[in-house]
């Protein structure tokens, strides 16, 4: 199962999304994955969750990466 560290290994981009009614946008290396939430510490918990989820259902089917 991924770990913490696995999570730690990616790079997270934080910028104000104005389309989106100010929100911040937290985008991952992981093509595709964002999260909007209205603080950066809360986008930076999301993504970090949905990283974990996502690692995690990789592990399911491919095995340990």
């Amino acid at each position: 199962m991924m770990g913490t560290a696995d999570v730690d290994r990616f790079s997270y981009r934080f910028r104000r999304s104005f389309e989106d009614g100010g929100h911040v946008d937290a985008r991952v290396e992981l093509s595709g994955l964002r999260w909007l939430y209205v603080s950066t510490s809360t986008a930076l918990a999301g993504i970090r969750r949905l990283v974990a989820g996502v690692l995690a259902d990789m592990d399911s089917v491919f095995g340990r990466l």
